[in-house]
């Protein structure tokens, strides 16, 4: 959810929460970097800025950012192994990015969701990447009757409320910070 204790604080170290979306793979995707795609979620461009080229993101896969036309808001993609070439480009929404990058150099693969890497992502508004907004709640109705499909049935069911200053980070299945969803087979 965003505004979870589940991941890490972000935008910034010091974070009260986390203000991004993360997703976990189910089992058929544990530990992998080649088999959960990754599409564009608007019509815009790509692009790095430096802090998606540091070290620690090229760990498990790459940042890139996706700029969306006419529009203030723009998407950080975290841990993806992005199509070579792409930076730079304008792509479609819906336009195939990479795959996820579930599994780090030298980390084991796992056998269940809470130890398995997950790509995260967060929706920024503005020109700073510290103003984030749910990932959900941007998404045109038709985006998200798919989700609908899926169990997640209404925005505010994707946000933490209140904003909560969480102690520690996490992700278990009883977490309340975690929507659990069907995924498409």
């Amino acid at each position: 959810m965003f505004n979870s204790c589940s991941g890490h604080a972000f935008p910034e170290s010091n974070s009260p929460n986390s203000a991004k979306n993360y997703f976990w793979p189910d089992s058929t995707n544990f530990s992998t970097t080649n088999q959960l795609q990754e599409y564009a979620a608007c019509t815009g461009t790509i692009g790095q800025n430096q802090d998606d080229t540091a070290a620690n993101e090229q760990d498990r896969g790459f940042t890139v950012h996706l700029y969306c036309d006419g529009s203030s808001t723009a998407l950080r993609y975290f841990h993806l192994n992005f199509t070579p070439g792409l930076v730079g480009q304008h792509v479609v929404s819906g336009a195939p990015l990479g795959y996820a990058s579930m599994v780090g150099t030298g980390q084991s693969p796992s056998a269940t969701w809470q130890n398995s890497s997950n790509f995260d992502i967060a929706v920024i508004d503005g020109s700073n990447d510290d103003n984030t907004e749910d990932y959900f709640s941007k998404l045109n109705p038709a985006t998200f009757a798919a989700w609908a499909a899926r169990g997640v049935t209404t925005v505010a069911s994707t946000i933490n409320p209140g904003n909560p200053t969480c102690t520690s980070f996490g992700s278990t299945i009883g977490d309340r910070d975690v929507i659990s969803f069907v995924p498409i087979r």
